[in-house]
């Protein structure tokens, strides 16, 4: 029987996957940026991006690379990959309009929370919705000073909740951004007493939110839904009403994921 052998990265994929977030995070770079940015040299850049264009993840426009809309295939069948997803996307569309407020459906991959549900109907106080400050649907964000990303690691085991901290870190991203485990750990067990998560601007400064933890009939967590406004809106504490509407919503959520799950396989990709 032959040995079993550890996988090893393929580093010249991994530098294709940094000069396609590099790219992105810049929204557009040319080939001199993307050698300086990334650390290799320019005719190493070059054949990485002449690949990633030939097979249509980058596009070239004048000496300058974009993310190409081949992303948006993909990510499509991303989104739509089980029909459990488009039962939180319901609810967050119902919960929205009830409350005018930002509501959000979030899940947890590799160690991070992306939104795969963000609507704001009325989005009186929060500025222009198209700016990036509220990008929505797609956007990754870190565990550890989020509400979501809270109400997640109060339901998984001290050994997952390490494994995340120890990869991810706790960046501060505003003055208000919980940065030391053992103030995490306190607010961790504080959420699994009330059931629910509420921070002020630790993500975003002006930015307050609350969410609760949607589980699975087998216990496991699904996702996070999340209220948020701005931090003015209440600056004497969350009103009680608002706590009470999303854990409702949470409620009516995972009983209508245990009755999909009895009668169909969740597991099967939906049409879109």
């Amino acid at each position: 029987m032959g040995e079993t052998t550890t996988p090893r990265p393929v580093r010249t994929t991994k530098t294709s996957f940094r000069i396609i977030e590099f790219v992105q995070a810049r929204e557009r770079a040319t080939l001199s940026e993307v050698a300086d940015g990334v650390g290799i040299a320019c005719s190493t850049a070059h054949n990485h991006l002449a690949t990633l264009c030939d097979e249509g993840w980058l596009v070239e426009h004048d000496g300058t690379y974009e993310i190409g809309l081949k992303f948006l295939h993909f990510g499509r069948s991303a989104y739509y990959r089980t029909p459990l997803f488009n039962t939180a996307r319901q609810h967050v569309n119902d919960l929205a309009e009830r409350t005018n407020l930002e509501v959000e459906f979030l899940v947890e991959e590799y160690g991070r929370i992306i939104s795969i549900a963000d609507v704001i109907h009325e989005p009186r106080g929060y500025g222009d919705p198209d700016k990036s400050t509220w990008s929505g649907v797609g956007q990754y964000y870190h565990m550890h000073n989020t509400a979501s990303g809270k109400v997640l690691l109060a339901e998984f085991s001290d050994e997952r909740v390490d494994e995340i901290l120890d990869q991810w870190g706790m960046p501060a991203q505003t003055p208000y951004s919980v940065t030391n485990r053992e103030t995490l750990e306190a607010q961790l067990e504080t959420i699994r007493e009330q059931g629910y998560a509420e921070i002020h601007q630790e993500v975003l400064e002006g930015f307050s939110n609350i969410s609760a933890a949607v589980m699975l009939p087998d216990g496991t967590p699904f996702g996070a839904l999340s209220i948020g406004w701005p931090t003015y809106f209440y600056e004497n504490g969350v009103e009680a009403d608002m706590v009470d509407n999303l854990l409702e919503t949470v409620d009516v959520i995972e009983a209508d994921l245990a009755t999909q799950l009895e009668s169909v396989d969740y597991r099967a990709t939906p049409q879109p």
